[in-house]
C-alpha cells in the first residue's frame, strides 16, 4: 500500500467531484484541507467526495472532513461523502459520523426571475438580477480641487451621517469637527451602517464606526459623492477560466452593459487580483501643497506594484457617462480617452469565503467589519504613466449591487 493520498477532480455542473485514493491520515489530511480551501477560494461551494479508493482513515482525516462539512454548510454549500470503502465506512460508523457526512439534504433551488440575464465579457460571465426600478438620490458636496493646494478650511467641513440605504465616498475624518480632524483627513467610505476611513496622520491602520444601538456613523467630510436609496440590480461575476482576473474598467463596463445604466453607484465585494491606487499621507487641510515635488513622495502614498492580491475587498464607486459640469471635478476617466468617468474607493480585508445564500449587501459588509480587521482604504486609479505605469486594479470574482442615479 502506498503511503500517499491521490486527489483527482472532475466537474459536473456546479458540483466538484473529488476522487480520493490512498491514505487519509495525519500526513495527508492537511493536503486535502488546503486543496478544498483553494477550491472554495475560487468560488466552489458544492463538493462530493468519492471515498471508494481510501484504504485508511485516521482521526486527523475525520477531523478535516468534519471541519470542511461544517464550514461548507455555513456557506450554504454542499459537502457529502459517497461510495465509501469498507475501511472508511467502518471508521465513520464507529465514531457516529457516517449519517451526517453521507446525507444529501434536499434543496429547493431558487427560481430565477424573468429579469435575470447574463452577459459574457472579457472571459467573465456577468449575471444580473433586477431588484428595483427606483433611482437613488445622488448628490455631491465640497470642492475636490482644493486638495491640490491643501486649501480646505473650517467652513468646508460638513458632517455627514450614514445609515441604512446611504452610501458615500470622499475625503473626511471621524472626530469632533474641523480642528480636531485637521491633521487626519483621508479617504473615507460610508457603506450603509458602516463607515471607514484611513487617517493621514501616519497611524496607517484605518479607523471605522458601525451602527450600534442609537450610535450612527458620522464623518467630517471635506468633499464627497453620496447616494441614498435602494439598489436596482444585483450582479455576480466570475471567470469562465481558472486563474484569470478582470480589470476595474472592464468590470464597471460589464455592470453598465448588463444593467443598462449610464449613471450608477456600485458596491462590490470581490477577491482582488491586485489594487492600483493612492492614499493621503498628509492632510489636505494644513495649507501645504501636497503635490509639490519632492514633497509629494511623503504626502501621497502611491502603489508601486499591484497591492493586496488575493485579499477580500469592498469597493464603492460612482460611474457616469459624459458627466455634467457640476460633478465632473469629482470623477476621472475610466481609462485614458474614455467618455465614461468613475471615482472608486476600496477597503481591504483578509480573505474569507462568504455565504453564497446571503444576498444582503449590508449584512455581508457588517459581517466583514465584525469578524476581521480592515487592512487598508485607498482611492483606485488608472496609472497610465509611460513605461512605469501599473494600469488599473483587477478583481477575480465577486458580487455587486448597482444603484441607478437620478
Amino acid at each position: 500500500m502506498d503511503n500517499k493520498l491521490d486527489i483527482r477532480r472532475d466537474v459536473s455542473g456546479t458540483e466538484q467531484l473529488i476522487f480520493l485514493e490512498g491514505r487519509l491520515d495525519a500526513n495527508w489530511a492537511g493536503h486535502l484541507d488546503d486543496y478544498l480551501n483553494n477550491l472554495v477560494r475560487e468560488g466552489s461551494y458544492r463538493f462530493k467526495l468519492n471515498m471508494s479508493g481510501v484504504q485508511y482513515l485516521s482521526s486527523a482525516g475525520i477531523r478535516i472532513l468534519v471541519n470542511q462539512y461544517k464550514n461548507i454548510k455555513k456557506l450554504g454549500g454542499l459537502f457529502v461523502l459517497e461510495s465509501l470503502s469498507p475501511a472508511v465506512s467502518e471508521v465513520l460508523s464507529m465514531v457516529g459520523m457516517i449519517n451526517i457526512l453521507t446525507q444529501v439534504v434536499s434543496e429547493t433551488l431558487p427560481v430565477e426571475k424573468e429579469e435575470a440575464l447574463s452577459v459574457d465579457k472579457k472571459g467573465y460571465r456577468f449575471v444580473n438580477k433586477v431588484l428595483s426600478d427606483k433611482p437613488m438620490t445622488f448628490s455631491v458636496s465640497g470642492r475636490p480641487e482644493l486638495s491640490l493646494n491643501s486649501g480646505f478650511i473650517a467652513s468646508d467641513n460638513l458632517k455627514v451621517r450614514f445609515g441604512t440605504g446611504k452610501y458615500g465616498i470622499g475625503i473626511g475624518a471621524i472626530g469632533d469637527g474641523f480642528e480636531d480632524c485637521k491633521n487626519r483627513y483621508g479617504e473615507f467610505m460610508g457603506i450603509g451602517e458602516a463607515l471607514v476611513y484611513k487617517p493621514s496622520d501616519g497611524s496607517k491602520l484605518p479607523d471605522y464606526a458601525l451602527k450600534t444601538g442609537r450610535l450612527e456613523p458620522e464623518i467630517n467630510s471635506l468633499c464627497s459623492l453620496q447616494a441614498e436609496g435602494a439598489f436596482s440590480n444585483q450582479v455576480t461575476f466570475e471567470s469562465k477560466e481558472p486563474d484569470t482576473s478582470l480589470s476595474l474598467g472592464d468590470m464597471v463596463s460589464g455592470f453598465a452593459e448588463i444593467s443598462g445604466q449610464k449613471r450608477f453607484m456600485f458596491l462590490v465585494i470581490a477577491e482582488s487580483g491586485g489594487l492600483v491606487g493612492v492614499s493621503l499621507s498628509s492632510s489636505p487641510a494644513t495649507g501645504m501643497n501636497l503635490f509639490d515635488f519632492p514633497g509629494i513622495r511623503e504626502n501621497i502614498n502611491f502603489t508601486t506594484e499591484p497591492a493586496w492580491p488575493r485579499m477580500l475587498t469592498v469597493s464603492l464607486g460612482f460611474y457616469v457617462e459624459e458627466p455634467e459640469k457640476a460633478i465632473a471635478p469629482f470623477l476621472r476617466p475610466v481609462s485614458p480617452g474614455s467618455s465614461a468617468f468613475i471615482h472608486t474607493h476600496s477597503a481591504v480585508f483578509p480573505f474569507q469565503a462568504l455565504p453564497k445564500n446571503e444576498t444582503s449587501a449590508s449584512k455581508l459588509v457588517m459581517h466583514l467589519f465584525e469578524s476581521s480587521i480592515v487592512q487598508d482604504v485607498m482611492h483606485l486609479i488608472y496609472d497610465s504613466r509611460d513605461i512605469a505605469g501599473l494600469g488599473e486594479s483587477t478583481f477575480r470574482q465577486g458580487v455587486a449591487w448597482i444603484g441607478k442615479l437620478n
